[in-house]
């Protein structure tokens, strides 16, 4: 007998309290990481703001009900954020922290909850969410995913507690409802959710026929109100999100009309399904491979269909598949951009923690492709973290005497500073030749907002894309913006980036002038106004 207890190591469960991070632990973690982020972007980010960064910070200036191109939550986080910590980059990426901070205790609290209380799958979805590079990037760079996937995550769960724990009140629905409406101020795709949600909530939360009505109506009545501030920007100024999101699909009726020459790429359907392994990254995507089959086809021994794990992975799949299929239907038209289908894969990062929570320790597969995750997870963190300097570094070698050209992947990330020194030496000069001070008009939004950002005292900066025949964007909403304003009457500019006869085309001055000054920089005299309506060629 004593030889028996002595062959026979003691079995640790994962659900063991022993063997699981305390709740005390996954805060302090989430907020460890949330400390070290704030750190990078203040000491070490070596990345300059992008131009979707600059156009936030400059809706922010100008807080309004919504905006052109995507509801008003992005600029609602970054104004408080520069008021306290004033007008840096660093302040301005601050609430995509913050945002990730918020991100992490969701799945923290979604995966514990799906595993059935085991803690150890709220530390792995955290550390998923930590290591793939998409959900990285998106932390660190202020754009509206970060707040948009947090809002993701607490529909996800609210609908999940709804269909597990069968609350059919009209209040959770309600609550379901003001967390899809709060989506929709971040990004409007977060809709995408609601037909898979519903379907699984229906199926799984043992809800009768009135209490599904009721909850309709309460869940419709806080999507109404939350969202409320996008209908009321909209009805002001007659609808013109709807044709910016028309254009953007590539459809007639948009806000940028069908290209004459148009053609069918079958690539960008071809390659859209193998997306997972570019923002998973490969031994991620395995992982979730793994995890699928053993949720639908487990080991003979373990042949229970209605196992936690099979349930999760449904539900993921549930709230994922329209957004995924919705992408796929419009990679029909054009070219898909990598980060908007990205919501339908964070919902599927609570089963594979749930999976590596139950089969870590005793699948040596999922074991190894774990590794492979964390230290390529590490390994990426590191490069997107600190690209420009490798890439600086790489400029620099010579082949057959010429110097690699790393300048093209490094002008979104770089480099605008300079640009606005020369604006700001052509203004100057101007200036004292013509004894007013000019105004600032850039070729596009991203331009006129950084422009703006790295100016001194940020000056107000216009945009003529729409008079130039390009889209419009919120610079043709702001009232501060307004190129027909009659007060621009007779006065010069600085006009900046493109070709001189675009502008020559867009708007009338008595003379446009190339100067000396580095980039596309002209001085323009005596403006008389634009030459025809915004958006007309």
């Amino acid at each position: 007998m004593n030889r028996h207890r002595k062959n026979s190591p003691k079995v640790k469960t994962l659900n063991n309290p022993i063997t699981q991070p305390s709740w005390i632990r996954l805060i302090l973690f989430a907020g460890l990481v949330l400390l070290m982020r704030i750190a990078y972007l203040v000491w070490l980010c070596p990345f300059e703001l992008v131009a979707d960064e600059a156009q936030y910070w400059d809706w922010s200036r100008r807080l309004d009900w919504s905006y052109y191109s995507k509801g008003p939550a992005i600029a609602w986080l970054i104004a408080p954020a520069v008021h306290v910590f004033g007008i840096t980059e660093w302040a301005v990426r601050l609430p995509a922290a913050l945002a990730a901070f918020s991100s992490m205790l969701i799945l923290a609290a979604f995966a514990t909850h799906a595993s059935g209380g085991n803690r150890r799958a709220g530390w792995l979805a955290m550390l998923l969410f930590c290591l793939l590079p998409v959900f990285h990037g998106t932390s660190q760079f202020m754009t509206t995913d970060g707040p948009y996937y947090a809002c993701w995550l607490a529909v996800a769960f609210t609908g999940w507690i709804m269909a597990c724990n069968h609350r059919t009140t009209p209040g959770w629905f309600f609550l379901l409802g003001a967390f899809i409406g709060l989506g929709m101020l971040c990004k409007y795709t977060v809709l995408l959710i609601l037909p898979g949600l519903l379907v699984f909530l229906f199926r799984h939360g043992q809800i009768s026929r009135a209490h599904r009505i009721a909850g309709s109506l309460a869940m419709l009545a806080g999507v109404i109100l939350f969202a409320m501030p996008i209908a009321i920007w909209n009805q002001q100024h007659g609808w013109p999100t709807i044709s910016h999101l028309i254009g953007a699909m590539r459809l007639p009726g948009g806000d940028v009309a069908p290209a004459a020459d148009w053609r069918y790429n079958p690539l960008w359907t071809v390659s859209y399904p193998f997306y997972a392994f570019a923002l998973l990254a490969p031994p991620a995507a395995l992982l979730l491979i793994r995890t699928v089959r053993a949720a639908y086809y487990p080991p003979e021994t373990d042949r229970d269909q209605t196992s936690p794990l099979r349930k999760i992975v449904s539900f993921a799949i549930h709230i994922g598949a329209p957004a995924f299929f919705f992408y796929q239907l419009v990679s029909f038209r054009t070219d898909i951009k990598l980060n908007w289908p990205t919501a339908a894969f964070i919902g599927l990062l609570v089963p594979i923690a749930c999976f590596l929570a139950e089969r870590l320790e005793s699948d040596r597969t999922s074991r190894i492709l774990w590794r492979w995750t964390v230290g390529l997870g590490l390994a990426l963190i590191i490069l997107i973290s600190f690209a420009p300097y490798p890439l600086r570094a790489i400029g620099k070698i010579k082949i057959s005497g010429k110097p690699i050209n790393t300048e093209r992947a490094l002008m979104r990330v770089s480099g605008f500073p300079r640009f606005a020194r020369s604006v700001e030496e052509a203004s100057g000069e101007m200036a004292r030749e013509t004894g007013k001070t000019p105004f600032y008009v850039a070729s596009t939004y991203g331009r006129a907002a950084l422009l703006a950002f790295y100016m001194k005292g940020h000056p107000v900066v216009y945009c003529a894309d729409s008079y130039r025949g390009g889209r419009e964007s919120s610079y043709d909403y702001f009232t501060d913006t307004n190129l027909a304003d009659p007060a621009l009457i007779g006065r010069p500019a600085i006009l900046f980036d493109h070709e001189q006869w675009t502008w020559e085309r867009a708007l009338y001055f008595q003379v446009i002038e190339r100067t000396r000054f580095y980039g596309r920089v002209y001085q323009a005299y005596e403006y008389r106004g634009p030459c025809h309506e915004p958006h007309m060629k």
